[in-house]
């Protein structure tokens, strides 16, 4: 694994230290000295063991469906040697607390650290481009997952279970209340799940910037925990939306006075500041893609469309209401979803 975004040296407690360095001792490399711990869906850890080996620890809390399901899949992918593009190496786990060890790359920055630095440039989208090809021209090995992703998340469009209901905050409430009182927008986020026609491969499921771990010449994805089969144009239409939230996130301004139109005018201009980059990655794609089906471009906008979704759901939780800018990015999430054939070209997925 890569570097991610840091949230504290002390953010662990002794049990799940005891767990981690557990399996690291079992594995010959002793346990962690100083610890640094990331944000994220799943507990995050990275440092040094004393043996001097860097590391980067995940856990995924075991016991629930959910988390059975994640750690079976990592198992089967880690057990197997199908590796059609690069990823840092699995160094070992245990399948009953959920606790995986990798190899830390380092030096290395994410795609996300390099956007934000302003060094992510068109040749760095081939890059990724090419490499997410290789991935969808993969075989698909018989130990592939082919269960229905978990996001969209198809029964939340028609209502919460009690259970997220009661834990959710405001401002999820207030997004999910946009969801679903919107039945052509239900309607067109349901087609993504059952796309007609479409040529299933193995996809990443997760795919953001900052899953690519780029260190000098070397690129490695990270982050396999949704590796399934399933529609390539997840993969691609989330590195479209990545830039989309990005351009649409960005612009707000500090005391949030801009309007909706405000908002959605400038989103657009710097949109197209970073345009060429999704086209760089896309037409990289084409050239190493083998056999794509006629109608990848217009899933791939949709789910770009989905993609605003995804990050205000995962972004708005302890939040006590939306902001204009989340708003505006809901609207422009929609307009893409009901029309992604029209806004194709828009986004940089060009013929």
């Amino acid at each position: 694994m890569g570097p991610m975004a840091e949230t504290g040296s002390g953010d662990t407690n002794i049990a799940e230290q005891q767990l981690v360095d557990s399996l690291l001792v079992t594995l010959g490399l002793g346990a962690l000295g100083s610890v640094r711990a990331y944000g994220g869906r799943h507990r995050n850890w990275a440092g040094a063991t004393v043996s001097g080996t860097e590391v980067f620890v995940k856990r995924i809390a075991p016991g629930t469906p959910s988390g059975a399901r994640t750690i079976g899949r990592l198992i089967a992918l880690e057990s197997s040697d199908w590796a059609p593009v690069p990823r840092p190496r699995c160094l070992g786990w245990n399948a009953e607390t959920g606790v995986l060890a990798y190899e830390l790359v380092a030096p290395a920055r994410d795609g996300r650290r390099l956007a934000d630095d302003g060094d992510f440039d068109e040749a760095t989208a081939g890059r990724l481009g090419r490499l997410v090809a290789r991935l969808h021209n993969a075989t698909c090995p018989p130990w592939l997952d082919s269960s229905i992703p978990r996001l969209p998340p198809l029964d939340e469009l028609d209502a919460l279970p009690l259970e997220v209901y009661r834990n959710a905050c405001a401002a999820e409430l207030e997004l999910w209340r946009l969801l679903q009182r919107d039945e052509a927008l239900t309607a067109a986020i349901r087609s993504l799940c059952s796309p007609p026609g479409a040529a299933l491969t193995p996809v990443h499921g997760d795919l953001r910037l900052d899953q690519f771990v780029i260190s000098g010449s070397d690129v490695r994805l990270t982050d396999w925990d949704e590796l399934r089969r399933g529609d390539p144009a997840r993969d691609i239409g989330a590195f479209v939306g990545e830039w989309l939230f990005r351009s649409t996130l960005g612009i707000a301004d500090a005391g949030g006075t801009a309007g909706h139109e405000e908002i959605v005018a400038r989103g657009a201009t710097r949109f197209e500041e970073v345009r060429p980059l999704v086209t760089a990655f896309w037409l990289a794609y084409l050239e190493d893609r083998r056999e794509p089906d006629a109608d990848l471009v217009r899933r791939s906008a949709a789910f770009a469309g989905w993609h605003q979704f995804d990050r205000l759901l995962a972004g708005a939780e302890e939040q006590s209401r939306l902001l204009p800018v989340e708003r505006a990015a809901a609207g422009i999430g929609r307009t893409v979803l009901l029309a992604p054939r029209r806004f194709a070209t828009t986004l940089g997925l060009v013929a």
